[in-house]
Parts: structure tokens; sequence; C-alpha cells
């Protein structure tokens, strides 16, 4: 099977751009060797835009697809083909349309008496196109 078939068979649109949650890289030093790169899920997620790369994810074989960020600091995620396809329909990956971005948003929460509960998270919002 081609790249090409498996996009005509599994329908992605290998052009677009998609966003996912994504923890940013962390440089940990290793004297004198240099640097480990990992991320960390104690460090806050953020809706990264990606784009689909094909460089060792052996498409032709109906295997992997490779996500690589666009934003400096975040790199890279791997899903099954299938599972990719499952994320996107449930809204885990989400397909970028002109005008979706991802913005900080801050919010505070009653939570009795005169006492709130601030809160701040990234989500993805329609906004104005430019």
């Amino acid at each position: 099977m081609t790249g090409d078939n498996l996009r005509e068979i599994k329908g992605i649109d290998f052009n677009a751009h998609y966003y996912v949650l994504m923890h940013p890289l962390e440089a940990h030093p290793v004297p004198p060797y240099g640097y480990i790169v990992s991320t960390s899920s104690d460090s806050r997620e953020k809706w990264v835009e990606c784009v689909i790369t094909e460089n060792d994810n052996r498409l032709d074989d109906g295997y992997k697809v490779t996500l690589s960020s666009l934003e400096e600091g975040y790199g890279r995620e791997k899903f099954y083909i299938e599972d990719f396809i499952s994320k996107v329909q449930k809204g885990y990956i989400v397909k970028k349309v002109p005008g979706l971005e991802c913005v900080e948003k801050s919010w505070d929460e009653p939570i009795g008496g005169n006492a709130t509960l601030h809160h701040t998270a990234y989500v993805l919002m329609m906004t104005k196109e430019k």
C-alpha cells in the first residue's frame, strides 16, 4: 500500500494542521555529556499546532502518524493510525480551521461565601480571522 493509497483509504488530511495537547520539552543537564530532553506530566499542557511528518512512521505500512509541533519548545507525538483517527473523531486531536486558535483563558469559580477558586487553561476558540 502506498502513502497516497493510505491517505485515500483512511481519510487523513496530510496537508492539514492539527492541534494536540502537549507538555513542553524540558532540558536536564547531564555533565559532561550535555542535556537530556524530556517532558513531564507536572508541566502545564497546551494545545499546540502541529503538522504530520513522514520521517520514520512507516505510513506505507499503515502503521503510525507523527505530529510535529510548529511551536518552539514542544516536540512530537506518535499515534497508531487507527488511534489518530479515533482521537480526531473524539476531539482529542483537532483539525485546524481558519480562525481556530489556542488562547489562554482565566475564570473564577465561587466555592462558598466570598471564596473563589481561580482557574487558567489553554483552550481552542474561534477568533476573528485576520
